[in-house]
């Protein structure tokens, strides 16, 4: 075989394991692209259903920052009507975190408790790409705080139990609704959610 014939045998086989290397190329990035798409959930969930999807990324987050996973879920339940509410069905966010940048978030409707009184507002939400994310931000603001106090719920991670907790999150203004922490122990009796408090 001539060296010219040699050539042409290596440049071509050169050429077509570069081929195959872009066109893989191609389909992991196709792949991560649509892995990247954000979550998207039935409105039809039934509580015992959300809860256990829930429950696992509540559980790891307790075990990093002492906040109990019965109260995430309670948060999360209470906050997204059991993952019915479209801001958690369509756009992950559980908790009804509010935007803080001009970036992934959605315009919506909100219930507020002012002067006590009922009233719907439009507000800016964070939008996030799963359930996961949107728990993992909750446990970024119990732990951080806000920007005016950084301390103000420090009391959830050092709290006994999830009375404590839940006291707590009122006493720092998590909510305006003056029975959000009755709320929360009322929602963890019903469903038992104390049980994931046991991490071990």
């Amino acid at each position: 075989m001539s060296k010219k014939r040699q050539k042409t045998i290596i440049t071509s086989i050169v050429g077509g394991l570069v081929a195959i290397l872009v066109v893989v190329g191609l389909v992991i990035n196709y792949q991560h692209r649509q892995s990247a798409q954000p979550e998207q959930h039935s409105t039809d969930i039934t509580t015992a259903e959300f809860i256990k999807e829930v429950a696992p990324a509540a559980q790891r987050e307790q075990r990093k920052y002492h906040i109990p996973a019965s109260i995430t879920i309670a948060q999360a339940g209470l906050e997204s009507n059991w993952g019915r509410s479209r801001l958690a069905a369509k756009y992950n966010n559980l908790f009804g975190i509010k935007a803080n940048s001009k970036r992934n978030r959605v315009r919506m409707y909100t219930t507020e408790n002012v002067n006590g009184k009922t009233i719907k507002v439009k507000q800016y939400f964070q939008t996030y790409d799963s359930w996961a994310d949107s728990i993992n931000a909750h446990t970024q603001l119990i732990v951080n705080g806000t920007a005016d106090n950084h301390n103000r719920f420090k009391a959830v991670t050092t709290a006994q139990n999830y009375r404590q907790a839940a006291i707590a999150l009122q006493q720092g203004g998590y909510a305006t609704d003056p029975n959000y922490a009755s709320k929360l122990i009322y929602a963890i009796k019903k469903f038992n959610l104390n049980k994931y408090d046991s991490t071990n």
